[in-house]
């Protein structure tokens, strides 16, 4: 019904009419379209000025605040936006705060903004009088090292190893022991002829690519801490090393080390029986290399 009425409609309006409605309809249209343009703009601008005023808060929490807890969750929260000269400055500030849980904080943030910059305040802390912020900046500055360089061994490299984080079935194995772990698997790697480190950053398809212009062989570690644990006047530690070609990932040994750490069980003496456990598992490493190479399987 409303169909058949539509062109008694049209039929009815007058020309000149419809070319005003139209007119005036196209002035309302771009007036419309003005206004949204500004607005776009407008909230732009605020959400620029947002984003400044949230670094300049966290900046100023991280400078003035008395509560400790306060200031390490300002550092950690630098860490997640993006980088600038006023951000980065203010964590290098904050390695040096009066309690350790901030400058924790703040050495995380500057590994996590790939501050390279910031190398030798860094390596600075690695010297701190307390061990937690020692260990994070001894990560954090090897990871700060690695960013656009190769850390290689002794020699003519034939190999490029990437190095998994390690795995623990023990129950004792705390998160910043196996990223200990990792630094000294990888420090431990450089002493071996002909090792070099592929970075975190390298996927399989580029290292792929490397490994076949460069005629290389790819090996991946894969490691876990077995065993953890009280044993008679020590501490002993079991690991295990999987060997595998890379990117492939495909199995090529394993690897088994264990060492006895002398003293009553603690953070210290735990580390020295995984370290030396690791130590002993590497031993082998060479063998597994040169008998999966010369089987072209690597």
């Amino acid at each position: 019904m409303l169909l058949n009425r539509l062109p008694s409609c049209f039929d009815s309006c007058d020309t000149e009419n419809v070319g005003e409605g139209r007119e005036r309809l196209s002035k309302q249209i771009r007036r419309w379209l003005g206004w949204r343009l500004v607005i776009v703009v407008a909230l732009h601008c605020a959400s620029t000025v947002q984003a400044d005023s949230g670094e300049g808060y966290l900046l100023r929490l991280l400078h003035s605040s008395d509560a400790f807890r306060v200031r390490a969750q300002a550092a950690l929260s630098l860490g997640q936006l993006e980088p600038t000269a006023a951000s980065v400055s203010a964590l290098e500030r904050a390695t040096r705060d009066s309690h350790p849980a901030v400058r924790v904080s703040a050495i995380a943030s500057l590994r996590r903004l790939g501050a390279k910059q910031s190398l030798p305040v860094v390596e600075f802390a690695t010297k701190d009088d307390d061990k937690a912020v020692r260990r994070a900046a001894v990560e954090a500055a090897a990871a700060l090292r690695a960013i656009g360089e190769r850390r290689r061994g002794p020699g003519t490299t034939q190999y490029l190893v990437a190095v998994g984080m390690p795995g623990a079935k023990a129950e004792r194995v705390s998160r910043q022991m196996l990223f200990d772990a990792r630094v000294f698997l990888s420090e431990q790697l450089l002493r071996l002829e002909g090792i070099e480190l592929a970075p975190d950053e390298l996927t399989p398809a580029d290292a792929q690519r490397e490994i076949a212009q460069r005629r290389l062989h790819g090996c991946y570690l894969d490691s876990s801490v077995v065993t953890l644990e009280p044993n008679g006047s020590g501490v002993r530690a079991v690991v295990t090393v999987i060997v595998t070609s890379y990117p492939g990932r495909e199995m090529r040994g394993m690897l088994r080390g264990a060492a006895t750490a002398s003293g009553r069980y603690s953070a210290d003496t735990a580390e020295q029986a995984v370290q030396g456990a690791f130590v002993g598992a590497l031993r082998r490493l060479p063998t597994v290399l040169e008998t999966a190479k010369a089987k072209g399987s690597l």
